[in-house]
């Protein structure tokens, strides 16, 4: 036997809800990406007054043995062709001194050897590492994937200096829902 479903009428909260509206899935997918923290690096790339490079956070570590790393750059980014054409990049991963350094290669009215102007940068096999980054690779690109809006490098790693020049171990700087955070480097046991 159907009996006939009886519905509560909707509530001001439901109501309220049901008017809001809808966020495309690329606008949730984009508040979701900024709840995932990540490493605020500079990726650089040229030698000899002709430098270019970009801040970002999609860099990760894809193997030990070869060591090499994947590194995401938009396209439309102005250092994306500079990167493809030299076949070389350095990963200089910041600590939270530097967020100033951060911020200069982010801003898009700096552009080429002008991002440079801060820190000290040395060439390294033939790529701009930053002296006191917490950690800074010269890599060799190896294969170059078109994402849609972006470029996957996936870079052997041919030199890796810890610690800058000093050896000294700093906190790192991070990104996390829109904003530059420290790391404090306090461990927790589970």
């Amino acid at each position: 036997m159907n009996r006939p479903q009886h519905h509560a009428a909707p509530t001001a909260r439901d109501t309220a809800r049901l008017a809001e509206p809808l966020a495309s899935p690329a606008d949730v997918f984009k508040q979701g990406m900024r709840r995932l923290a990540g490493a605020v690096c500079v990726i650089a790339t040229g030698h000899a007054g002709e430098r270019a490079g970009l801040t970002a956070t999609a860099v990760c570590s894809v193997s030990a043995e070869p060591p090499r790393l994947l590194v995401c750059v938009n396209q439309s980014a102005s250092a994306h062709d500079r990167i493809a054409a030299e076949g070389r990049l350095s990963v200089n991963v910041l600590t939270h001194q530097q967020q100033h350094i951060a911020e200069r290669f982010a801003t898009s009215s700096i552009k080429g050897e002008a991002r440079f102007a801060q820190g000290e940068w040395r060439a390294v096999n033939h790529v701009p590492l930053l002296d006191d980054a917490c950690v800074a690779f010269a890599c060799e690109i190896v294969e170059r994937i078109p994402a849609a809006s972006h470029s996957i490098f996936l870079c052997d790693v041919v030199s890796c200096r810890v610690g800058g020049h000093t050896g000294s171990a700093s906190d790192g700087l991070l990104y996390f829902d829109g904003r530059f955070r420290r790391l404090d480097g306090a461990c927790t046991d589970a």
